[in-house]
């Protein structure tokens, strides 16, 4: 089973961009236009948005959570990429955050706890109760084949 960043990472930057859009709209069709307030705006969908959209872009590349019937793979992405491989013995917890919104389309943030005190953080991951569940399934397996 394999989770990758799920598009939601984006819908903060599209609110941002239809928000600003709208103030746009309103501003230039008020009587008399709101020339300052336009300009701002235009400046917020110009540059900001643009760099919101990239931010989300960057933060979501290459983080995926990987899992087979003996070991797990994590790749955080981001700016400080980290990349591990363990057998799954040495997961100790994993747990799943999601808001109202990511659970209407099943994204969420998964937290995976390694024995050592180890741990990794991944926000905005796809099927992230399916990862956790999988991870469960197999960490059970692999410690009742050990025994």
């Amino acid at each position: 089973m394999q989770s990758e960043r799920h598009w939601s990472i984006y819908l903060p930057a599209l609110a941002i961009s239809v928000l600003w859009a709208a103030l746009l709209f309103w501003a230039d069709r008020h009587e008399p236009p709101l020339l300052t307030l336009r300009l701002f705006a235009l400046i917020v969908e110009g540059l900001v948005v643009p760099s919101l959209f990239l931010w989300a872009f960057f933060r979501g590349r290459d983080a995926e959570v990987r899992v087979t019937t003996e070991s797990l793979f994590v790749s955080t992405g981001g700016r400080r990429p980290e990349k591990i491989g363990a057998d799954l013995a040495f997961v100790d917890q994993v747990r799943v955050a999601q808001s109202f919104l990511q659970r209407l389309v099943n994204a969420g943030r998964i937290e995976i706890l390694l024995t050592g005190g180890r741990r990794f953080v991944l926000d905005d991951m796809s099927a992230p109760h399916q990862i956790a569940d999988a991870i469960t399934a197999a960490a059970a397996k692999s410690s009742q084949a050990g025994h």
